[in-house]
């Protein structure tokens, strides 16, 4: 039975040969202020560190304040949206994205584009509801990857490693399960192997995260992962040449998929986005390539350009999709102590979440945008306005008369003391791609255990707000998309 009309007219969706494969900032909107932007007045811009004369009075802030009120009451009282159901749902997933992260990473932002950084704004603040998640597992204070996605996507709570069963080894469905049993179409993006712990919860079930050989023939073969209309992300291996059994996953879902198309490189997928049927792109052996290495990696599609493809293919079925999309390498970078990297990756996912937003009707599709855990990445001092995020406080020094850098990692790589228990002046080695000072010495950067953001916008986007169990989301998802999540749970006391 075709769809109920809305009564609302679709927002034009621009096509690919526009959009997608141009390599494009998302800077699309050459008259329209960006999202990022509205409700905020555009100042005249001084040299960095210096506020514009606008700043120095009370009218501005207060002018501000008054538009962004208004601006806040237009998204929020919008009874329409919060009345009806989703027919899609987007869920974004940016990985070890901290709130240190974001607030880092709209400084960044801001200072590429010329300004002092702190004014600048991710797509995510427009977005009419936030809150926090707690991510703790069943065992674990902070959590890893896996024990978070089975949170988020199955909406159980479980312990550490553990993908897509409950701590005492019940096989529990995803979100992607709910949908395709509605009659919808499914799908995943990601910058990391598509069998890694985040992913695969959406469609696999194993004790142990590091099972991603059997992560991959359960995405083949097995529901909900068979289905998918749409695999975008890396792990090539894990589907032929680093398995032991000799099998070939990837010929086998070719076999499986007769009008499907399969892809290793931008230039493929871009043949792809003609064909009729499921789309499989698997464009690197194993994680995707981070995108401050891009001239190494320039036959991969952009995160950016991956979460057009997908909403283009979904959009093509009448009763909507499920789409989950994730920005894998934040996690890495910070795991590294690569501050730069982290950042980078972040604004990488910014720029996709702008996609998402440019190419859906926010009256039909629910996006959801959040991290599974935090990191240990600090901002710290008393840094002056504009002062370079990824460089030096310019004024303080400890106590040594040393100077540090405004981010730090509690734990990491580098440690910024040298032998004889002093600090060592880290002027000289931080670049943008540099390892970030850290306090503990580690083998690796390490999960923290705080509380994560979430945002939301579209139908039923007001359920998200306050603090929250982390298991919630899927069942707040399912609800707002009129998805039976409890469907074969006994829940009886």
């Amino acid at each position: 039975m075709p769809p109920k009309k809305s009564g609302q007219m679709r927002l034009p969706l621009l096509p690919l040969s526009l959009l997608v494969f141009l390599s494009l900032p998302v800077a699309l909107c050459a008259n329209v202020p960006p999202l990022s932007m509205q409700g905020r007045e555009q100042t005249a811009q001084k040299p960095m560190g210096e506020p514009a004369d606008e700043e120095l009075t009370v009218r501005y802030w207060l002018r501000q304040g008054r538009a962004q009120v208004a601006a806040r009451l237009e998204r929020t009282q919008d009874t329409v949206t919060n009345g009806r159901r989703a027919k899609n749902i987007i869920m974004m997933l940016g990985d070890g994205m901290s709130i240190t992260t974001l607030t880092a990473a709209r400084i960044l932002k801001g200072q590429r584009q010329g300004h002092s950084g702190e004014e600048s704004q991710l797509a995510v603040e427009n977005f009419p509801y936030s809150g926090l998640c707690k991510t703790y597992c069943t065992n674990e204070q902070a959590p890893d990857s896996a024990c978070t996605a089975t949170a988020y996507l199955c909406g159980v709570k479980t312990s550490k490693g553990t993908v897509g069963q409950s701590a005492s080894g019940e096989t529990v469905e995803s979100l992607s399960m709910w949908a395709h049993r509605a009659g919808k179409a499914t799908g995943l993006v990601t910058t990391t192997r598509v069998t890694d712990a985040s992913p695969a919860a959406a469609y696999a079930h194993v004790a142990k995260r590091r099972e991603e050989l059997e992560v991959a023939r359960q995405l083949v073969e097995e529901q909900p992962g068979r289905h998918f209309k749409v695999i975008l992300g890396g792990g090539l291996g894990k589907f032929n040449f680093e398995r032991s059994d000799g099998r070939d996953l990837v010929q086998q879902w070719k076999s499986a998929n007769p009008e499907g198309c399969y892809a290793r490189s931008i230039s493929e997928l871009r043949d792809c986005v003609s064909c009729n049927g499921s789309i499989l792109g698997l464009f690197s052996d194993s994680h995707m390539g981070f995108h401050l290495a891009h001239q190494a990696h320039k036959e991969q599609p952009s995160l950016s350009e991956m979460t057009a493809v997908a909403i283009e293919r979904l959009s093509e079925h009448p009763d909507g999709y499920f789409l989950f999309i994730e920005g894998g390498r934040i996690d890495h970078g910070h795991h590294e102590t690569r501050a730069g990297y982290a950042l980078d990756e972040t604004l990488e996912f910014d720029a996709a979440i702008e996609m998402a937003l440019r190419l859906t009707d926010p009256k039909e599709t629910l996006i959801v945008v959040t991290s599974d855990h935090s990191h240990t990445l600090t901002m710290s001092g008393y840094a002056k306005r504009g002062t370079p995020i990824l460089g030096l406080d310019q004024l303080q020094k400890d106590l040594n008369g040393v100077q540090y850098s405004t981010l730090n990692y509690a734990i990491g790589k580098w440690q910024s003391h040298g032998k004889d228990g002093r600090r060592e002046n880290p002027g000289k080695t931080l670049t943008q791609t540099s390892l970030t000072p850290s306090y503990i010495p580690g083998f690796k950067g390490v999960h923290s255990g705080e509380d994560v953001a979430v945002f939301a916008i579209g139908p039923q986007s007001h359920l998200f707000g306050g603090i929250m169990e982390q298991n919630l989301l899927p069942h707040l998802m399912g609800y707002a998309a009129d998805l039976d999540s409890l469907r074969n749970v006994d829940t009886s006391i």
